[in-house]
């Protein structure tokens, strides 16, 4: 199987990239071609299999909410893989992950359950927890959605072209919330969990060790696949 890896770093984001792309190469789904997507307003030396798109860094939350929009200017690279996986800048994989534990072929889309919704922290302890409530957002949940995972934006992808479906229609409902003044109280994370929730029976829910957080490690009685990295005091020292 051919792999897209989506890497968003602009700003001092693009110093993660290194240790990024080596543990990947090391650890993440051994026996798949990969191709790295790295969207960035800096420079550098990169290897033959990284595609780099130029991106100018964006003032916060757009940075983060325009995700879905910034990853169009890759579509046709993505295209050309089976598989795409958006893992964030600050994540690094330290275990080996095999593509049979890592993809379920009968599911279009997968996702990572946050670990501080696994692990019932607030405000994720009582209703509604992270999840958009404002109904003039299109990301806002109903009485009738299924709230028991909370899925973290660290992580995510699916099948092509599946996947790219999926990115078309997230960043037509965040273009339509800002047409009407609204930015979800999440960004890209709520419209995220608000398109699983509407898809579940497609979706592949990983367990929160491919979301590792390092600032919580006392807490966390599971072992790391995918660590979310302390950025100030980083074991990993990246």
């Amino acid at each position: 199987m051919k792999v897209a890896i989506c890497f968003i770093g602009t700003g001092k984001y693009l110093n993660f990239l290194p240790n990024y792309y080596e543990n990947i190469q090391e650890y993440f789904l051994p026996n798949n071609e990969k191709t790295f997507l790295v969207f960035t307003d800096g420079e550098g030396d990169f290897p033959e299999d990284v595609k780099v798109y130029k991106q100018e860094h964006l003032d916060w939350p757009y940075v983060t909410l325009k995700r879905f929009e910034i990853i169009q200017k890759a579509k046709e690279e993505i295209a050309k893989n089976d598989w795409f996986v958006f893992i964030d800048a600050d994540a690094l994989v330290v275990d080996t992950i095999t593509e049979e534990e890592f993809f379920d072929t009968t599911k279009s889309f997968f996702g990572v359950h946050h670990p501080c919704h696994f692990l019932q922290m607030p405000p994720h302890n009582q209703y509604p927890g992270a999840f958009e409530t404002n109904p003039l957002s299109v990301a806002h949940i109903t009485e009738d959605d299924d709230l028991s995972v909370y899925y973290q934006g660290c992580l995510w992808g699916g099948k092509v072209p599946n996947i790219l479906e999926m990115i078309d229609e997230l960043e037509q409902r965040v273009n339509i919330d800002l047409k009407n003044n609204v930015i979800a109280v999440w960004h890209d994370e709520s419209h995220l969990n608000k398109f699983f929730i509407e898809n579940k029976e497609h979706l592949n829910v990983l367990g929160s060790e491919y979301a590792y957080p390092e600032v919580f490690t006392e807490y966390c009685e599971f072992e790391p696949k995918i660590v979310h990295l302390a950025k100030n005091n980083s074991k990993y020292h990246v």
